[in-house]
């Protein structure tokens, strides 16, 4: 009884906690969006409250676009369930692809970072198919400004490698992490980012895989979903699949708590 006692007051504790010191800006599984590009897609009512895409793709592909199940050409992600975001390769080499909604302009950042909510978490699943036929990655970028990449992750195409960006998404701007996930499979990624102090830290799948400490900081822009293209592409095209985003301001005090959990869990099991 002491042990079922324990638990239900830390349930009820985490719940108020969570609630105190995160604050959700946006939610979707993109069931209620539109087939078609994602862009111009209206996410929320008033200023800068659509979506918006970027890169140039090969015809008749668009950089970012919303899919039902069994419409993308060569693969039907496993587990999938409804619509999702379907992101397209650049045509050239060295080119991104992403797609984004302005969390600055439209005040959704400053209303939910206020007090102590000083942390962008952004959570996504991913799905990549195996035997892309260019070498590129995909994840999330997190962007200070409208020209200034803050950080982010990157999962490899071809191995399933994540890495961390840092200050920028070019090769030399990432750091593996010694971390990969499979391909052909759904993961979830958890990434926090400390906007007052450039401190990050990347969950996949519930744990935790890698932290920095020297992103850019100060401001956010954005949190985009993301491609980049490392090999020429000529005519080929590779596609990473986006579901169930949420986007929220969140405390420090959070990753205390479910540090406190994970232990309270240790001494009841």
């Amino acid at each position: 009884m002491r042990n079922r006692s324990s638990l239900a007051s830390l349930a009820g504790f985490l719940a108020w906690s969570a609630s105190a010191f995160a604050t959700d800006i946006y939610v979707t599984g993109f069931d209620d969006y539109d087939t078609g590009t994602l862009s111009g897609q209206a996410a929320w009512f008033g200023p800068t409250g659509t979506w918006a895409v970027s890169g140039s793709t090969n015809s008749p592909f668009v950089p970012g676009s919303v899919i039902g199940p069994g419409v993308q050409p060569g693969v039907d992600p496993v587990g999938g369930k409804g619509k999702m975001v379907r992101l397209c390769t650049e045509r050239f080499l060295d080119g991104r692809t992403k797609a984004w909604l302005d969390l600055l302009n439209s005040g959704k950042w400053a209303a939910a970072s206020a007090g102590s909510n000083s942390v962008l978490e952004t959570k996504v699943k991913l799905f990549i198919p195996s035997g892309q036929p260019v070498t590129c990655s995909f994840g999330i970028m997190i962007s200070k400004s409208s020209y200034e990449t803050a950080g982010g992750f990157l999962v490899s195409a071809q191995t399933g490698a994540i890495s961390l960006m840092n200050n920028g998404y070019a090769p030399a701007n990432r750091t593996a992490t010694g971390a990969t996930v499979r391909l052909n499979a759904w993961n979830e990624f958890t990434y926090r980012c400390d906007v007052s102090n450039g401190e990050g830290k990347l969950l996949v799948n519930g744990a935790v895989v890698a932290t920095q400490n020297t992103m850019l900081s100060g401001s956010v822009y954005a949190s985009n979903l993301f491609a980049t293209t490392d090999s020429s592409p000529g005519t080929s095209n590779a596609f990473g699949f986006f579901d169930d985003l949420s986007i929220a301001a969140v405390g420090t005090e959070l990753e205390s708590i479910e540090r406190g959990f994970k232990g309270q869990r240790r001494e009841m099991a």
